[in-house]
């Protein structure tokens, strides 16, 4: 969109008044794939051009009050900038394809953002310690995962802690081989790489610190109570909202490498799920209010700094493990799991400390299900 911009009362300290007068959708040069991508993490051409130099505590500070209005005074305050440096900001976010209103009372209101998630607004101010220290957002691409993994054949310190987001994924994958679907713009798909000792017994207990972290930054943008479905679902009202995928690859004398990739369905309508499970799934918006996807990608990036930090403390994977059991929906069910070709019914009592299932047996015995090759089918 285009926005006109008028001073109503003279001299410097003059605040503008923002009136809109057309939308002009901004053109975005699609994301286009290198032959080598492990150089993911020292190119800038793999993400969307924007085409110009906005300046993302603006577009964050309208986003976190997307709600509500603010007014011009307010912005410039928060952001020390004078008025007539105000309006040149909330021009060219216009020009980036932000849609503001104005309210003479009330102030200014996001009214609509770009589809496609930013990079710089999701890098912006996140001092995280690992997790977001880079950021590359995609328009496509085969599988965030596959990306991550390209990246983290470069070594440790171009590719820990680097985040690949996408906008639509054409070989997105689940736990078990399953497809992941979504429709372009519709939700956060997300991977991480992380590097740990002794990676590949890591990986149970990374996806229950992942989905506690996932579960933690959905509430904190939508308020929904999310529950995790052992080993990797994210779940809202006993529907699945989202789902967790951990892999783990050993390396020769270093630490191994794992990716910890995270789907969450934001936007959807039911007509975007298979007919089949539709009644078992669902995205953010169906079940409240839809959440700005960069928020929620930011709260997900802190959260999982967060839980990564936690783990390297004396008790933060017991503390972990606590929080996300008080999670857990499955604790408590009657189910029926199948590991090694067999099926084994009974009752969910405990998660161990490596996140494998504790199930007591129909016939009264005890049996511990492994989070990464055990599957619940009822």
């Amino acid at each position: 969109m285009r926005v006109n911009i008028k001073t109503t009362a003279t001299g410097a300290g003059a605040w503008p008044q923002i009136v809109v007068v057309a939308v002009r959708p901004f053109p975005i040069v699609p994301f286009s794939l290198y032959p080598n991508l492990r150089n993911l993490c020292n190119l800038r051409m793999e993400s969307v051009v924007w085409g110009g130099a906005m300046d993302v505590r603006l577009s964050l500070m309208l986003r976190e009050r997307r709600s509500g209005s603010v007014s011009l005074e307010e912005l410039g305050a928060a952001l020390a900038l004078s008025p007539q440096r105000l309006a040149r900001e909330i021009e060219e976010l216009s020009r980036c394809g932000f849609v503001i209103e104005n309210n003479p009372v009330l102030g200014l209101r996001l009214a609509g953002a770009p589809e496609s998630l930013i990079e710089e607004e999701i890098a912006h101010g996140l001092a995280a310690r690992r997790v977001g220290r880079r950021v590359r957002c995609l328009e496509s691409c085969a599988s965030t995962n596959d990306l991550a993994w390209e990246a983290a054949a470069g070594g440790r310190d171009a590719s820990d802690g680097l985040a690949v987001l996408a906008e639509y994924q054409t070989g997105g994958r689940g736990r078990r081989g399953n497809r992941w679907l979504a429709p372009p713009h519709s939700s956060i798909l997300l991977s991480v790489v992380v590097w740990l000792a002794d990676a590949p017994s890591q990986a149970g207990v990374l996806t229950r610190a992942s989905a506690l972290a996932a579960a933690r930054a959905i509430e904190d943008r939508s308020g929904a109570d999310v529950g995790i479905r052992w080993p990797n679902d994210l779940v809202v009202e006993d529907r699945k909202v989202g789902g967790i995928l951990v892999e783990a690859r050993p390396v020769a004398r270093q630490d191994g490498r794992v990716v910890i990739g995270i789907g969450i369905n934001c936007t959807q309508g039911p007509e975007a799920f298979p007919e089949e499970i539709r009644p078992a799934v669902a995205s953010l918006g169906m079940l409240g209010e839809q959440p700005d996807r960069t928020l929620l990608a930011r709260s997900l990036l802190v959260r999982l700094d967060e839980v990564l930090g936690r783990m390297a403390e004396a008790d933060g994977a017991a503390g972990i493990a606590r929080d996300a059991a008080a999670r857990c929906r499955t604790l408590g069910r009657r189910i029926s799991v199948q590991e090694g070709g067999i099926l084994y019914v009974g009752e969910v009592i405990d998660l161990d400390t490596d996140y494998g299932l504790v199930l007591r047996l129909t016939d009264g015995g005890m049996r511990t299900f492994p989070a990464m090759t055990a599957q619940v089918v009822g």
